[in-house]
């Protein structure tokens, strides 16, 4: 929320009235000619800074040239604009004038119809030029070093700034000639020039206001409502198309105006460095855009850049965040703000929150909130060295940082929390505590977690760009205390290694003093560590000279630590592991090398020490006749066994797998594939043969094994299609019809000298959760013992052709094999949406595949059809759909079910499921299940989860929240029972609106904008 606040503070436009901040962004460049560099000349000069600009007044012989444009002229004005970025472009506005009875002369390239195809050189004659260009190159200059100025501008100087009203241009430009075309803003609005200010003086309401002026010392002091408008201020975040422009629209009881002498203090034209100083009271409005502010009392100097607005109140959105938008306004109350000078500002006695009542649900309160918008410099990532802007200066970066003293949350007007002083980055603006949450089961007890962020917990003003430093205290009444951090990074360069790269290391570690409760079998598991932890890496950098190098650890204390407080990545997530890979593409093809080794010795794992692999995928060959596949490797690898638990339950249900030994050797294996494709009318038909040759140094009887294996065949496709423009149905949202569907054949003969019963599988097939869950069922642990080679997961795995595949993620699974596999996949589409704008929806979908084995006793245990599978979805309308799925073993014992249910989805109020699932093999389930979430009114949303196994399963479990929508909070009320763990949990949260990740919303699929975002509620 500090964020928010400082955010808001700093947007404040009263504060940003500076030319030294103008942008360039408002010239117009000469696109066709950008690349070439800008040559400059002249007899004499002179020069000045103008804001960003450095203005260049040219006399005698001036002469400016790009590409084929060239421009010669008694004299001229030019403002050449900063750089943006080290590698951006210079930009130029040049305005020439002729002496007394000559003229500009400017040489151009015509692109009009009348110049033809190619173009040819045109000419333009008239008193005066003024154009807009832009070059990547340097600058050539031409002319005597330049001379100082006065305060008094030159004539010319004056007469340039009236070219940039777009009126005026537009009268001057050469009919047909599209380069020299201005940056107009559409609307016809005025563009001021840069370093000008422009104010406006007028009444509040229909009656005039009082005023008194004193011409000669520039004052006046307006009474009776009177409204203030200032024109040509520069204001962060404001679209680039706007260039520099920005508009403060003021409104006050009274208020006195200081201008300089001479000015009309009614209104005027004058520039930024001249005197101009606004003091304001009584009902105070000050907007720009969306921004509001509410004071009593104001004054700002538009010329030193320092205000200060007293009792003010702010409301405002934010810009975004990185990817956030934040929808809501934002509520800053402060007694005072102050605009120290260009970069520091500071609020006394602030306020922020997104509450709109009078006494806000909750606030942040600060004594004191300083923010520094501080520049520092650019340097080249490569060489360390700073890098210099077009002027020879030092190019700089800004980096806005905030920091606050005396901090307290408040709710409903109570302190809640308290925190001396914390920092924040406002690129990436956060508040100290991420993340509250507060809960009670029967695994861990009452639960109490706090998120914090390291760097505002610390103060750090200097965080490295592009990371984020978090830590983690938990407490757990049954299981102890917790704590932990996490780094993550996306940055362009990492450790003095240049390139994108992103990443998280995470370490949460617990003095354990109670049990695991992994579920049915394993309720009271005493664990064999007291220190539990876990430590996990990732990252991935892409390196300049395309190389990609990704990284992982994986270290976790003991055999269950994951499994009890990690659930959700035990059971989804890939199995962690340890080790480093480097790989770079070229086209289709790929070389990678790679080294793992094992930290976790409770669990099966391949070492690779190291491995190299290399691809080259979908090469043509002959004219495009033939297209070849190929990977190859080689590793030393060594297979090791997990332990054996110590745990007594754990104990018992461990055994040994038929694919375990401790070896190790070398791994060399070579496939390659050869396609034929071949067009049979409609027909695509595409005959293949598929060859290996590997050898491993150390089998499962611990000898080596040399293999060649052959695969070949033919695949054919044939694609179909109708359409029933006639078929139309409202009751079904049918508005025409086609019919589109595909049907896929592939013959195979496999043919290899050792089979993959001979081989440990080097390569994992399985995450570490399923292997762990396979030693469950085989060791008799869970009812039935589950056994032999029906249900083992290579044979699966070769039944469906993996084998096949040039890719394959095993090498090891291969053996004889013929089977014919058939498919067809149907889509029956319509067409939804407005007139004039409609677009074509899955209406019905459906696949089929079923696998014929011509060698049945051999290759699927008799059975001469298997391997059937369907899936369907039926999306009746927008929201309301109908799914089916379906697989079947035909083999005694073989895995069958059949799933069904309906989908509704209304993203603003609420979802439903309803389905079945049955399941028949070697066991027996039918489980009826059900979710809905819902949102009842505008204050409340209910959830409620549940599932039910008619056979021997009974209940499962069911979950019930209940969500109270408040105009600043979200209050949830949850309940759970898992019976298999035979818990029961109560959960209570408390939730701000305004976070930008609500887990209400991730939970439930209801959007819940913040108080305000939708008008009053």
């Amino acid at each position: 929320m500090l964020a928010l606040l400082v955010f808001a503070a700093a947007m404040l436009p009263s504060f940003h009235g500076s030319v030294g901040d103008a942008r360039a962004d408002d010239i117009q460049v000469a696109s066709a000619t950008s690349h070439e560099p800008i040559t400059i000349a002249a007899d004499a000069c002179t020069r000045w800074k103008e804001g960003v600009y450095d203005v260049w007044h040219l006399r005698g012989n001036c002469y400016l040239n790009q590409g084929l444009t060239y421009a010669r002229g008694a004299e001229a004005v030019l403002w050449i604009g900063a750089r943006n970025a080290p590698d951006g472009p210079t930009k130029v506005i040049a305005y020439f004038e002729s002496e007394k009875g000559g003229h500009v002369e400017v040489n151009f390239l015509r692109t009009d119809v009348e110049a033809g195809k190619d173009g040819v050189l045109g000419k333009q004659v008239s008193p005066n030029w003024f154009q807009r260009m832009e070059t990547s190159a340097a600058l050539r200059w031409n002319v005597p070093p330049a001379m100082g100025t006065t305060e008094a501008r030159p004539a010319i100087y004056e007469r340039g700034l009236a070219q940039f009203n777009p009126e005026r241009r537009r009268q001057l430009m050469l009919a047909q000639y599209s380069e020299f075309v201005p940056n107009v803003i559409e609307g016809g609005a005025q563009v001021l020039p840069p370093g000008m200010v422009k104010y406006d003086v007028f009444g509040r309401s229909d009656a005039s206001p009082n005023i008194s002026i004193d011409t000669k010392q520039g004052i006046a002091i307006a009474n009776g409502g009177v409204r203030v408008v200032i024109e040509g201020l520069s204001v962060a975040g404001l679209p680039a198309a706007f260039g520099p422009l920005g508009q403060i629209d003021l409104s006050t009881d009274r208020a006195v105006i200081w201008s300089a002498p001479g000015m009309g203090v009614a209104g005027g034209v004058q520039s930024a460095d001249a005197p101009l100083e606004i003091y304001m009271e009584g009902n105070i409005e000050f907007r720009q855009g969306d921004r509001i502010i509410y004071a009593d009392r104001m004054f700002y100097d538009v010329r030193r850049q320092v205000g200060v607005i007293l009792n003010a109140e702010l409301l405002t959105p934010l810009p975004q965040m990185g990817e956030f938008q934040y929808p809501g306004l934002v509520r800053l109350k402060a007694d005072a703000i102050r605009q120290l000078d260009a970069s520091h500002f500071s609020a006394t006695n602030a306020l922020v929150t997104t509450s709109r009542l009078e006494e806000p649900a909750y606030d942040l309160s600060s004594e004191q909130i300083n923010f520094t918008d501080e520049q520092v410099p650019v340097v080249d990532p490569l060489t360390g060295i700073p890098i210099a802007g077009p002027d020879g200066s030092m190019a700089v970066a800004h980096q806005q940082m905030a920091t606050a003293e005396s901090n307290v949350i408040h709710m409903r007007g109570v302190p809640v929390f308290y925190w001396p002083r914390f920092a924040t980055n406002l690129q990436d603006p956060s508040f100290i505590i991420d993340r509250i949450r507060v809960g009670n089961d029967s695994v861990f007890g009452t639960q109490a977690m706090i998120d914090w962020d390291a760097y505002e917990l610390f103060g750090m003003k200097n965080a490295p760009q592009g990371t984020e430093w978090n830590l983690s205290t938990d407490y757990l009444s049954d299981r102890g205390f917790g704590y932990g951090t996490d780094f993550q990074w996306d940055r362009n360069e990492i450790f003095g290694f240049v390139g994108p790269s992103t990443g998280i290391l995470d370490f949460w570690a617990i003095k354990d003093h109670g049990h695991d409760n992994l579920g049915l079998g394993r309720r009271d598991i005493t664990p064999e560590k007291d220190y539990r932890f876990r430590l996990f890496g990732q990252h991935r950098q892409r390196l300049e000279n395309g190389w990609e190098v990704t990284a992982e650890s994986g270290w976790v204390s003991d055999t269950t630590f994951l499994n009890q407080y990690y659930e959700r990545e035990w059971d989804e997530l890939r199995s962690p592991r340890t080790g480093v890979r480097a790989r770079r593409f070229n086209n289709n093809r790929e070389l990678a090398i790679e080294a793992n080794g094992q930290v976790n010795n409770f669990w099966s794992e391949t070492e690779s020490l190291p491995r190299l692999d290399h691809y080259w995928l979908g090469e043509s060959l002959l004219d495009d006749r033939l297209t070849w596949f190929e990977h190859s490797q080689a590793s030393y690898s060594k297979y090791n066994i997990g332990t054996e638990p110590t745990e007594p339950t754990l104990q018992s249900q461990w055994v040994p797998l038929p694919w375990e030994a401790n070896v190790a050797g070398e791994k060399l294996v070579t496939r390659h594939e050869l396609d034929l494709p071949m067009q049979w009318g409609a027909v695509k038909v595409v005959p293949f043969a598929l060859g290996e040759l590997a050898r491993w140094g150390e089998a499962l009887d611990g000898d080596s094994l040399d293999r060649a294996y052959i695969n070949t065949g033919v695949r054919a496709s044939l694609p179909m299609w109708a359409t029933y423009d006639d078929v139309r149905d409202p009751l079904f949202n049918l508005n025409g019809l086609a019919h589109k569907v595909v049907f896929d054949a592939e013959f195979t003969y496999a043919d290899a000298n050792a089979n993959y019963d001979e081989l440990p599988m080097y390569d994992f097939i399985d995450d570490t959760s399923i292997i762990e869950m396979i030693r469950r069922l085989q060791s008799g642990a869970l009812p039935p013992t589950i056994t032999g080679q029906k249900f083992d997961p290579r044979n699966y795995l070769f039944r469906n052709g993996i084998q096949g595949w040039v890719t394959s993620p095993s090498a090891e699974i291969v053996d004889d094999l013929m089977a014919l596999r058939m498919g067809m996949r149907h889509r029956l589409q319509t067409k939804r949406g407005p007139v004039g704008n409609q677009h074509i929806v899955d209406w019905f979908t459906f696949d089929m595949n079923a696998t014929l084995f011509p060698d049945p006793n051999r290759d699927n245990f008799g059975q001469e059809v298997g391997l059937i599978d369907y899936d369907m979805r039926w999306n009746i309308g927008d929201r309301f759909s109908i799914v089916s799925d379906g697989f079947a073993d035909t083999f005694g014992d073989g895995l069958k079910t059949v799933s069904g249910g309906i989908v509704m989805n209304r993203p603003t109020r609420g979802n439903i499921y309803a389905g079945v699932r049955s399941i028949t093999g070697p066991i027996t389930s039918n489980v009826v299940m059900g979710s809905y979430s819902y949102r009842l009114s505008e204050k409340w949303i209910t959830t409620a989860s549940a599932a039910y196994d008619f056979d021997s399963g009974g209940d499962i479990g069911e979950t019930m929240t209940v969500t109270r929508i408040g105009e600043s909070m979200l209050m949830t009320v949850g309940f759970n029972v898992d019976h298999s763990k035979d818990s029961v949990g109560v959960n209570f949260m408390l939730e701000p609106r305004f976070l930008p990740n609500l887990r209400v919303t991730k939970t439930t699929g209801i959007d819940i904008p913040p108080a305000g975002a939708m008008g009053l509620e």
